[in-house]
């Protein structure tokens, strides 16, 4: 085993400065490639990764942060599990995150991250993988399981919609519903309704048309206040500056 990992490690210390195998990503669509140092600023993307953030050039993320490319409640939770893996110094394979691209929207991807190690041995930062759940090589018993609530929640959000309906629906107790929701998603089944919620305003609020109040109810919001307090904690804009950075954004 030594010898075969002497000689993996001589192969690789003779390639070209660089990460140059990640190249090879940038022909696969569904698959989304980055490297981060250990302060958690991006030095790697692949094309598709790139395109789902909205990026054209390398220069417009190298160097920035979660912080920068996300909201900050989901900013924050990416470089919590980020430092995990440079603290324990171990991948942290498989794990559930619903990931927005630049306007807002929201998918499911399966991703695994591993830390990145100098030439001593100290971390250099992380890697990561990520895939849609719908390609993704390996099937996660327990998406599957909840997969009848999510897509619930995505049909109904617009009406009232109890924790309990979703428990019936994967045939659990609330508390145990609840318990593996949040432990497979990193979120309670509240914070889900209320992202899908989000979303569908994002939506709204970039094809014009109508006001914030009444893309609010349609929303499934009951209280303007309450939307507009909740869109700005989880997007950082208020519905109305959104709608000004973004719809004039899609119509250049």
């Amino acid at each position: 085993m030594n010898e075969i990992k002497a000689f993996q490690e001589r192969f690789f210390q003779s390639l070209a400065p660089g990460f140059a195998l990640a190249s090879l990503f940038d022909y696969l669509p569904e698959v989304f490639l980055y490297a981060k140092d250990c302060d958690s600023r991006f030095i790697k993307m692949n094309v598709a990764l790139m395109q789902l953030h909205g990026f054209e050039r390398e220069e417009e993320f190298v160097g920035k942060s979660d912080f920068d490319v996300h909201p900050p409640q989901w900013a924050e939770k990416y470089v919590r599990e980020d430092r995990e893996v440079m603290q324990l110094r171990e991948p942290l394979p498989h794990q559930v995150w619903l990931v927005p691209n630049d306007q807002g929207n929201l998918r499911w991807l399966l991703s695994s991250k591993i830390p990145l190690f100098d030439h001593q041995g100290e971390v250099l930062g992380i890697a990561g993988v990520m895939q849609d759940m719908d390609h993704a090589a390996i099937t996660q018993e327990s998406f599957r399981e909840l997969e009848e609530t999510l897509i619930y929640v995505l049909k109904h959000y617009r009406e009232k919609i109890e924790v309990k309906t979703l428990a019936n629906l994967a045939h659990l107790s609330i508390s145990q519903f609840d318990r593996k929701f949040k432990q497979l998603f990193q979120m309670t089944p509240q914070q889900y309704i209320l992202r899908v919620r989000i979303n569908a305003a994002c939506q709204a609020l970039i094809s014009g048309g109508k006001s914030v109040a009444q893309i609010a109810h349609q929303s499934g919001f009951y209280d303007q206040s309450y939307f507009s307090k909740h869109f700005k904690k989880q997007m950082g804009l208020s519905p109305a500056a959104y709608r000004r950075k973004y719809h004039l954004a899609g119509r250049k």
